[in-house]
């Protein structure tokens, strides 16, 4: 099977620096779209002005939409226009109406996915790197849970980021390949004090075991400290909290960790 790098330099339209981007973005993958609770679908540009899938993610937290993979296929018309629009708008474009596949409505977002110049400056490249999709399957419509509220609260600020070119961050390390964390191993939601706002059960199971039996909500995080301290943990002091291996996908706004 090709790699994303060959899907993306034989559409003849992508730089080095456009491959490297996608490559992060994609490194994040499977969180957006557990976050989302969607299938999520990469398209790059082509030089007769179609657009192409090199990536797919299939949610863990819902049930796929997409049996077969779209990797390396053209995009199918009816969503076409809308990507486009994206990809020339610099916009997020949302469905107005239900879009059908398959017999199960779905709610497609189309979001440019814009790259950052530099990690010191807010300039951008000129056009999107490539659009990505995020498809809801509508059928399973219920009413939410506080969780999946902040989940999807969660994937709609990343959303976001991409298409301003916040996200994937120039400054956070790389990604750990193995052992990928996944929505559901437990999710903590910070505000811009580093306010624990949300920790989800899983979240507060794997605290308990890590001997912290307080209450994460309402409690604020102490400054990161040297790998040779104690590993740091939330306090309801009013120290300063600073956390960079947290910024790794986190909304700027609402941290997400």
């Amino acid at each position: 099977m090709s790699t994303l790098s060959d899907l993306v330099h034989a559409q003849g339209r992508s730089s080095e620096a456009d491959v490297e981007w996608l490559h992060s973005l994609v490194g994040d993958w499977q969180l957006l779209a557990d976050l989302a609770f969607a299938d999520i679908v990469l398209w790059v540009p082509t030089t007769d002005d179609d657009f192409v899938a090199v990536a797919h993610a299939r949610p863990s937290s819902a049930a796929t939409l997409f049996y077969r993979d779209f990797v390396g296929q053209r995009i199918k018309p009816e969503w076409r226009q809308q990507v486009t629009d994206a990809y020339l708008t610099k916009q997020i474009i949302d469905t107005s109406a239900p879009d059908w596949y398959e017999e199960t409505p779905t709610r497609v977002r189309a979001v440019p996915v814009i790259r950052r110049l530099s990690v010191h400056s807010p300039d951008t490249a000129a056009e999107p790197v490539a659009v990505v999709t995020r498809h809801t399957n509508l059928s399973e419509a219920r009413t939410p849970s506080r969780q999946e509220l902040t989940f999807n609260d969660c994937a709609n600020d990343l959303f976001a980021m991409i298409a301003t070119g916040d996200f994937p961050d120039l400054g956070a390390p790389a990604a750990p390949r193995r052992g990928a964390p996944r929505a559901a191993d437990g999710l903590i939601r910070l505000d811009d004090a580093g306010i624990t706002t949300f920790a989800s059960p899983n979240a507060l199971s794997a605290f308990n075991r890590m001997g912290f039996t307080g209450e994460l909500e309402g409690s604020r995080w102490r400054p990161s400290r040297p790998s040779s301290s104690p590993a740091p943990s939330p306090s309801t002091s009013r120290s300063r909290w600073w956390s960079p291996a947290g910024r790794r996908g986190a909304p700027t706004s609402r941290r997400a960790a």
